[in-house]
Parts: C-alpha cells; sequence; structure tokens
C-alpha cells in the first residue's frame, strides 16, 4: 500500500451467505461443531427414537406439529427437489380403512416367514386408529420431462430425499415427545384410491403421530426377540467391500409358501381382473344402512389397554385374545360379557345352478336342514340351547312351502336363477333380500343379544360364495372352489367350471353389489344386511365359515368401518376362507377344518369370547394380589 493510500475494508457477507474466511477454517477446522450440551442431546435423541405402536388418543396441538413438519421440510434432498409431500389424515373413517389395508397385508406377509408366522403375528405392527393423526409422506418426482440436478445418473434419489424428511420429521417428534410408528403394510396402490394420490406419486409412508402409549427402552423388535442391533463394526468396510461379505440383513427370514395359516400367497394364480370401474349406484334401502356405522372409540381401547397393563399376567400373555378384546371394547363399549348372549340368524335359499350339478344333493335337503335347525335338530340348534341364545332360522327363497317353524321371509320362490345362465337375481331382488336380512337381525337384536352370528342354509351355496370370492379378491376358480358338502373329484371340477363360466359371463364383477346381484345367494345378501344392521347399533358380528366370510368382506367394501365390529369365529375347511379371512385382515379364533355352516363355528368360538372378558374383568391387578410387577429392563 502506498503513502496515503486508503486501507481496503472487506464488505459485510449479506446474511444468508457464508460469513467465515478461509483463515478462520484453517486455524480452527472444528469450529463449525455445536456445543457439547447440544451434541448430546442430538446423540440422546437419536438413540431414544423408537417405532411406536400404541397410542393414546389425545391430540396433537397445532404447534407441536409444525415445528416437526418443519423439521421434515428442512431434510436434505438432491438438487433441493423438495420431493415430499406431506398429507395430514384425521379422519376417523379413513384411518379405520387404511387399518384393514394394513391387517390384510399384514397376514399375507405372515405366511412368508415360515415357521416364525405365529411369532410374527405376536407384534402389534400398527397404530393407525389408535393414533390422532397419520401423516402420509409421498415422494412426487414431478413432470418426466423436466431434468433435477443430480438425479440423472441416480433416478431414485428422490425418494432417498424423501427418506431424509422421515427422518428429520421422526427425531423432530421424539425430541417434542411424541412418538412415531412407521407403517409399511399396505399396497400403493390401495392407498392411492383410498387419499386419491396420483399414480405419478409415490405414498413412501403412513407414519402413525401421537402421544406414544409406551415407553420402550429398545426397539420393540429386539425386546420381542426378532431381530437385534448389529454392532458398528459388522456393518463398515475400509475401501472396499470386504471379500468375506458384510453382515446379512438383520430380522431376514427365508421365504415360506403358503400353506402355513391359509392365506394365497400374493403371487398366486389369480383370474384376469379389468380395471375397477365406478360402484353401482347404491339403491337408497341399502345405502340406510350404511349411513351411520361407527368408528371404534380409542378412548375406550385405550382404558381397557391401560386396565389389562396393571393384571397380574405377563404383558401380552393371552396373545391374539388381547387385540379381541380391545377391538370389541372399543366398538361396542364394553368388553366381552359372560355370558355373551347371542343372536343366531340362520338364513336359507336355494340356488339355481343345482341342475349344474354342483351339489351332491338336491335343492329340496335345504327345506329339511332348515326345519331341523329350527326344531333344535342341527348343530347350531344345540349349541343355541347351550348359550341361551336368540335363534331364528329365517326362509329367504326354498324351494317348496316354507318349512314349520321357519320364519317366512321369501324375496323369490325357488331361490335365485342359474348364475351361469344370467345375472342370480334381479337388483330388486338384491334390495330385497340385504334389506330383509338387516330387518330380521334388528328383530333379534331389539330382544337383548350382545352380539350377532350370522349363518347360511343353501345347499351349493359354496359354489356361489366361491364365485363371490373369485369376484372380490381375484382368486380363481381353482383356488377358491372346495369340496363344500363332500364333493368328489370330478363334482369339484363342476363346481370349478360353473364357477368359471360365471365369472366369464358376467364380466368378472369386482363391485360389492354387481358381484352378489350376479353371482351371489338370497341368503348371502341377506348375511350382508344382517353384518350392516349390527354394524349400525355397535353389536360385534362373530362370523361363522366361508360362505359367511364372503359376506362380510362384500359388507366391509361397501362400508369399512363394519370390520371394526367383526370377529372371525374360525377357519373352515374351504381353501378360499383363509384368503377371505387375509382380505378382512381378521385372525381365526379356532381352526378346526369345520364345514357345518348355520353359524355352528361361531358359536363354537363364543366360549373362548366370554372367557377372554370375563379374565379382563376380575383378574386382580398387581396392587390387589399384592404381587411386585415387572422391573424396567436395565438401560443400554
Amino acid at each position: 500500500m502506498t503513502e496515503g493510500q486508503q486501507a481496503y475494508v472487506r464488505p459485510e457477507t449479506p446474511a444468508g451467505f457464508d460469513r467465515s474466511r478461509a483463515a478462520e477454517r484453517a486455524d480452527d477446522p472444528t469450529g463449525w461443531r455445536f456445543p457439547d450440551a447440544d451434541r448430546d442431546a442430538l446423540q440422546a435423541i437419536i438413540g431414544a427414537r423408537r417405532d411406536i405402536r400404541r397410542f393414546r388418543p389425545d391430540p396433537v396441538p397445532a404447534d407441536v406439529l409444525e415445528r416437526v413438519l418443519t423439521a421434515a421440510h428442512q431434510g436434505p434432498s438432491v438438487g433441493l427437489m423438495q420431493p415430499w409431500r406431506f398429507v395430514l389424515v384425521r379422519d376417523d373413517e379413513t384411518r379405520v380403512a387404511m387399518r384393514g389395508l394394513a391387517q390384510r397385508e399384514r397376514l399375507r406377509q405372515a405366511e412368508r416367514f415360515s415357521d416364525r408366522a405365529r411369532h410374527f403375528l405376536d407384534q402389534k405392527i400398527e397404530g393407525i386408529v389408535d393414533a390422532p393423526l397419520g401423516v402420509v409422506v409421498c415422494c412426487d418426482p414431478g413432470d418426466a420431462g423436466v431434468e433435477v440436478l443430480g438425479r440423472g445418473t441416480i433416478p431414485e434419489t428422490d425418494v432417498h430425499s424423501t427418506a431424509c424428511a422421515i427422518q428429520n420429521l421422526w427425531l423432530a417428534a421424539r425430541a417434542e415427545g411424541l412418538g412415531v410408528g412407521w407403517v409399511s403394510f399396505y399396497r400403493r396402490e390401495d392407498l392411492r384410491g383410498l387419499l386419491g394420490i396420483p399414480d405419478r406419486v409415490d405414498p413412501l409412508a403412513w407414519l402413525c403421530v401421537g402421544w406414544p402409549d409406551e415407553r420402550p427402552e429398545r426397539p420393540g423388535l429386539e425386546a420381542a426377540g426378532w431381530a437385534a442391533r448389529a454392532p458398528l463394526s459388522a456393518v463398515v468396510a475400509e475401501e472396499r467391500w470386504p471379500a468375506e461379505d458384510l453382515l446379512p440383513l438383520g430380522g431376514a427370514v427365508p421365504v415360506a409358501g403358503a400353506e402355513g395359516l391359509g392365506v394365497a400367497p400374493a403371487d398366486a394364480a389369480r383370474a384376469p381382473r379389468p380395471a375397477p370401474a365406478d360402484d353401482e349406484p347404491i339403491p337408497a334401502a341399502i345405502a340406510v344402512l350404511l349411513d351411520g356405522v361407527p368408528v371404534p372409540d380409542e378412548r375406550v381401547a385405550a382404558a381397557v389397554r391401560d386396565r389389562a397393563d396393571t393384571l397380574v399376567k405377563p404383558p401380552g400373555s393371552l396373545g391374539a385374545l388381547e387385540h379381541v378384546i380391545e377391538r370389541w371394547a372399543a366398538f361396542s363399549g364394553d368388553v366381552p360379557s359372560s355370558p355373551l348372549r347371542p343372536a343366531i340368524l340362520v338364513l336359507a335359499a336355494d340356488h339355481g345352478h343345482l341342475g349344474r350339478g354342483t351339489s351332491l344333493y338336491g335343492g329340496g335337503v335345504s327345506g329339511q336342514i332348515a326345519a331341523a335347525a329350527a326344531r333344535g335338530g342341527t348343530a347350531i340348534g344345540v349349541l343355541a340351547r347351550h348359550h341361551a341364545g336368540i335363534l331364528q332360522i329365517a326362509d329367504l327363497g326354498l324351494r317348496g312351502p316354507t318349512p314349520p317353524g321357519v320364519r317366512p321371509a321369501r324375496v323369490r320362490d325357488g331361490g335365485t336363477a342359474d348364475l351361469g345362465a344370467g345375472p342370480a337375481m334381479t337388483e330388486d331382488e338384491l334390495a330385497a333380500a340385504v334389506t330383509t336380512g338387516a330387518a330380521l337381525a334388528g328383530e333379534l337384536l331389539d330382544r337383548g343379544a350382545r352380539c350377532l352370528l350370522p349363518g347360511e342354509i343353501g345347499i351349493g351355496n359354496t359354489t356361489s360364495a366361491a364365485a363371490l370370492a373369485c369376484a372380490l379378491t381375484g382368486l380363481t376358480p381353482e383356488l377358491a372352489v372346495g369340496r363344500g358338502a363332500g364333493a368328489d373329484a370330478a363334482g369339484l371340477e363342476r363346481k370349478r367350471a360353473v364357477v368359471r363360466g360365471a365369472l366369464e359371463r358376467a364380466g368378472h364383477p369386482t363391485t360389492p353389489l354387481r358381484a352378489l346381484r350376479e353371482l351371489g345367494g338370497l341368503e348371502l345378501a341377506g348375511v350382508v344386511g344382517a353384518i350392516l344392521e349390527a354394524a349400525r347399533r355397535r353389536i360385534p358380528v362373530v362370523l361363522d365359515g366361508f360362505a359367511v366370510g364372503v359376506c362380510a368382506l362384500a359388507a366391509v367394501r361397501l362400508c369399512p368401518p363394519v370390520r371394526e365390529g367383526l370377529v372371525a369365529g374360525h377357519r373352515s375347511a374351504e381353501p378360499a376362507h383363509g384368503a377371505v379371512l387375509a382380505q378382512l385382515g381378521l385372525e381365526p379364533l379356532l381352526d378346526l377344518r369345520l364345514r357345518l355352516g348355520e353359524a355352528s363355528g361361531a358359536a363354537l368360538a363364543l366360549p373362548l369370547l366370554e372367557q377372554a372378558g370375563r379374565l379382563h374383568r376380575d383378574m386382580e391387578t398387581f396392587a390387589e394380589a399384592g404381587v411386585d410387577g415387572p422391573e424396567p429392563p436395565p438401560r443400554a
């Protein structure tokens, strides 16, 4: 600098730009670090992040939610593309429908875990309805014709960036004391349909968000013995991938077939299915039954969990019964009573396809069985007396006169038309059958019953039920058609041929009302109506076998909240029953290879429900029994 020359003063760096200087960075390379207390707090939050499955029903305050979402939105993204989108779901009916999708996929995956399937089913894998909020995190890749910096070579960087946003959200939620549970048990196309998400957008995660009803010290799957945290040295390599390979995936299990629980594997042969058409207009008489079906009361569910945690037993030791008790109470308002007086409604009708050789028996046998049931001489009569149940057998379309003791409620004389030649019933007959079943159920429930056990009598109706199962689930006749009342090999092939032909004639209907009209039976449509009526009244329904399960699936497709009041009494010998229960996301209480019908399997399961409710009500708590409760595990 020459004499008299003024020194140059470097201008201030504008806000938002790097204000550090090279000399400053050289003198102290660690100068960008946070104070030790901040660093340790972040490490503590990362170490304490857990996948939460149990939630309190209390809402998440708006300011807390905004902080959590802001953290997610500050996630790193390649090319600053910010591909994440957040759909906030609070609506009860939407969350109930999503839980049905998740439970269906849970049962599907269980089959792939071989001998660990039962262990898997013991795990609670979602809190979709328990949590007051669902945050659906989506990845929107944008217009395919737009180039994004950094995505040209690795197109999946949009998904990777969205995963970073999920992690930010999760850590911010943990800092607030919120629980987050990542649900991945769903098919993307189903979630897109439920929330109206465009096809280009990938719904990566349904995150259950709320105040946790558990405070685990370590990952839940580690505590359950499913998998363990690997040491850092097992997942880090220097310079190159090591010759001895790195650690296999945690919790990985060799894939098994689908023999164990009777659920059709996801890649099983399926009939070609056209894109689903819009639902037919719902007749006004049926629409009334869909109006006002309640959703579960999660405050009641939380109260049931609270008491269960205090009882003198290891947590979760009642297995599947604990989940059944909680669902029953959330839907009906209380755990199962003892005695659990049932309304047993058995609907009877004949089928026009019997002329095609679909049964060993003639149509007149349906009326004979109905008469015997009304006298109390069949299995359901014996079981109804034992349970002091309110039993009614009703004729919705038998051949010949209505038998003595059977309630006359005919929709059509002689039963349905031949589904191989045309629709099984007209639109008016379908509506009449559904509403008749609802009215009959309502009459029984008015007499003080605490649950409904719907059943059916109809020679040949497993053929109709199999056709419905194919239409509603996409199964092929080879997977769906079983022996029914004892068909031999030739009879089994005749049944499959009839179902195959009926599906082709009807154009593979996928909507419940059209499927029922084209392929169903009067008694099956009546069972659908009975289930809907019970749901409107918050009365749980204990399902019987394959035919009733298909009816329940149709009812749930019409009104998803109906699923919350269903309990699968048993799994029958019919091959497609497991697949139907998987679609419903229900585990059966019994698996005895029954194929009797008449609601008898549901009645056999009733004592389990009674005793489960009795245990919940009458067991002593740790405090009452003077027994020390479980001690918390040592901190890691």
